[in-house]
């Protein structure tokens, strides 16, 4: 691509212009792929000539992009189509940056190689850190990189759901993802092969913020997936258990246990329920006279008052248990494993609880009473789980989407849910009245059509008592939740229920956390007449 024989303008003078147009023309100025449809590409009758310009692209429906909108720049390409048998469209205000993707984002087998391999490498570089930039506008968690023969689709993960971002030249999605493992990550291997599974880290640097995201490729059908997720931000401030929506009696629960003299608190949850951003909220609560240790696959939350410790399950010295072992005998006070995965892990939590220490840490489970039956599993006594001291609590979460209070709408006046409502109404009663479920509103700016904005944590979590532990001692899960349910404790999906009423929560989102809201999940035997 040739630079335009107009003079360069730098970004002050770029952006003072694209705003002077934008404020006449009332148009936005497009800075990034968001602002546009995921399957806008540039018209490849136009883009041979756009490209000699270098400031300028034509998309597929006619539409004008460029960074110079009130220049002679714009009437050439306007003759240029006309002359072709093709309609002009609109102008847009666009940035340079969204104009060299646009036109590199695109065929043109006349175009010859001009640029050196360096080069190339490093206008992808560019537009890794852009389209991470693009993620972390929007708020997406994940990016999905989802590479086949014909196309590569790029996908956002915001608020636990899917949306498509973006569609690419596969080429352009390979020599991307190449040089992320390539030469991005924190052990660039010498070679990407997307016929193989691969992990890596990866630290980056957006606009001065310190970014760091974990990559995972999987080879697929005629193609391959790469799952980029973005892990922490220096500048990002941790989150009260409040602002996580945890309940006031829950936060005070978390507190006690924070100033234990020793113990071990578990949390549970499937992949993607915030574990680790719960327990980065419960660390900021330790005393700053106590030395914190964290030891993490891999370092995620930034945590200030605290010594994280990375791990590597590749090698054996230093694994979970390892470090784990090693960090005992650096005089800590509290002990943060960021997973319980195996027996040594599971031992040196238990042992770390009996010498004196706090652990926190986290396992798969899929309620806080099956927390134990799986430290069983791990090789942990139920004996020494009914020892005084030693389990604190056991605490159980899921992630719930919330609904945008822009498009948001009752339930009982959308159509969609008609067959549904009888079902509920035998479990809300006249608080159906209350229930709201997302909007039909795709063009909704607050949510991007998704109809939800943000997620809130819905848990349950017991103290362990006297009786407690007289149920574990005889491996009495089932009598022990009955006991602890005749004596206020509530469940996940009683935290569910509430926000649903609270008209915060879908009840189909609710529904897949905690399964058919029906009469029939309160019943203690199955009744084949509600089926």
């Amino acid at each position: 691509m040739s630079n335009s024989n107009e003079q360069s303008l730098d970004q002050n003078q770029e952006k003072q212009l694209l705003e002077q147009y934008a404020s006449v023309s009332g148009r936005k100025i497009l800075s990034g792929q968001s602002d546009l449809s995921p399957k806008d590409h540039a018209m490849s009758e136009m883009i041979s000539w756009c490209r000699r310009q270098g400031h300028i692209v034509v998309l597929h429906d006619g539409k004008i992009l460029t960074n110079r909108p009130g220049s002679r720049l714009v009437q050439n390409c306007k003759i240029v189509m006309l002359n072709q048998g093709l309609e002009p469209g609109d102008v847009y205000p666009a940035t340079q940056s969204l104009i060299n993707i646009l036109l590199e984002n695109a065929e043109d087998p006349a175009l010859l190689a001009e640029k050196k391999s360096l080069d190339e490498v490093s206008i992808q570089q560019k537009r890794l850190r852009m389209l991470v930039k693009e993620a972390l506008e929007v708020g997406a968690s994940d990016i999905h990189i989802e590479i086949r023969e014909a196309v590569a689709r790029i996908r956002f993960r915001k608020d636990g759901e899917l949306y498509l971002h973006a569609e690419w030249l596969p080429k352009l999605a390979r020599e991307l993802v190449s040089v992320a493992f390539n030469k991005e990550t924190d052990h660039a291997v010498t070679y990407f092969n997307p016929l193989v599974p691969q992990n890596a880290s990866m630290p980056l640097e957006i606009d001065g913020m310190q970014v760091r995201l974990r990559l995972a490729s999987l080879p697929a059908h005629q193609g391959f997936d790469v799952v980029m997720r973005l892990l922490a931000i220096a500048q990002e401030g941790t989150q009260t258990l409040e602002e996580l929506g945890y309940r006031s009696s829950q936060v005070a629960m978390f507190k006690k246990a924070i100033h234990m003299p020793s113990g071990v608190v578990i949390l549970a949850g499937p992949t993607g329920s915030g574990k680790t951003t719960t327990l980065a909220s419960c660390m900021q609560l330790v005393n700053d006279h106590s030395k914190l240790y964290t030891i993490e696959d891999p370092v995620e939350k930034l945590i200030i008052n605290a010594t994280q410790v990375p791990v590597n399950t590749e090698h054996y010295d230093r694994s979970f248990a390892s470090m784990a072992r090693t960090t005992l005998r650096m005089d800590p006070d509290v002990l943060v494993l960021g997973e319980v995965r195996d027996e040594d892990t599971a031992e040196v939590v238990m042992r770390a609880a009996m010498t004196g220490h706090l652990v926190f840490s986290t396992v798969h489970a899929n309620s806080a009473p099956a927390i134990v039956p799986r430290l069983a599993d791990l090789g942990i006594t139920y004996s020494l789980m009914a020892t005084p001291g030693i389990l604190l609590s056991l605490i159980c979460q899921r992630l719930a989407p919330k609904l945008c209070e822009h498009c948001a709408k009752p339930l009982l006046s959308s159509g969609k849910y008609t067959a549904f409502i009888p079902r509920w109404k035998e479990v809300f009663g006249k608080e159906i009245e209350h229930l709201k479920v997302r909007g039909d509103n795709s063009k909704c700016p607050y949510c991007r059509g998704l109809g939800i904005a943000g997620r809130t944590v819905v848990a349950e979590i017991i103290w362990m008592d006297e009786i407690g532990r007289q149920f574990i001692q005889k491996q009495d899960i089932l009598g022990w939740q009955q006991y602890l349910k005749e004596n206020g404790w509530r469940t996940y999906q009683d935290h569910v229920l509430d926000i649903v009423k609270a008209g915060i929560c879908d009840p189909f989102d609710a529904e897949r956390l905690m399964g058919e809201i029906s009469p029939a999940m309160a019943l203690q035997t199955f009744n084949y007449n509600y089926v």
